[in-house]
């Protein structure tokens, strides 16, 4: 997950931008991403950066919590698409934020489809799970362990 650490650089100087409830023009898909992830978890997606052992740069080992299994499976996510020919990390895509629930718009393009996909379901997945301040900035060198496989989470 070492684009995730570009991710939120990015993130840092277009933040702003990212939290409009509405995305209104065509960004890069990791500016949308940190939009729908304040949308779900009301928490600024910076504070994912180096989270556990795959919300950040890496990713490598077990994943520490729900947290962290969520942005491996993100990973994972990411991984499918791009062996469908998607550039996930500079797709654009269209959505909306009702009730702190991300919202894909109707979409024509395939890859914009699986990428809002990708980011709608781990936004919702860390808006669900708990935040553990012990897993921030956790060294990668505790993340030792064997790494769980993927499962497929894309669906065509």
């Amino acid at each position: 997950m070492a684009t995730f650490y570009q991710i939120f650089l990015l993130l840092s100087v277009a933040l702003p931008s990212a939290m409009m409830l509405k995305s209104q023009r065509a960004k890069r898909s990791l500016v949308e991403f940190a939009g729908v992830v304040q949308c779900s978890t009301g928490i600024t997606p910076l504070a994912y950066l180096g989270y556990g052992c795959y919300c950040g740069p890496g990713g490598q080992g077990q994943p520490r919590d729900e947290t962290d299994w969520c942005c491996f499976r993100h990973d994972c996510c990411y991984g499918e698409i791009e062996l469908q020919g998607c550039q996930s990390k500079l797709g654009s895509y269209s959505w909306t934020c009702e009730n702190n629930m991300p919202h894909c718009d109707d979409l024509e393009d395939n890859c914009e489809k699986l990428i809002c996909e990708c980011d709608r379901k781990c936004a919702e997945c860390l808006g669900k799970a708990p935040y553990d301040k012990e897993n921030i900035l956790w060294p990668d060198i505790f993340c030792s362990e064997d790494p769980p496989v993927c499962n497929k989470t894309i669906q065509q």
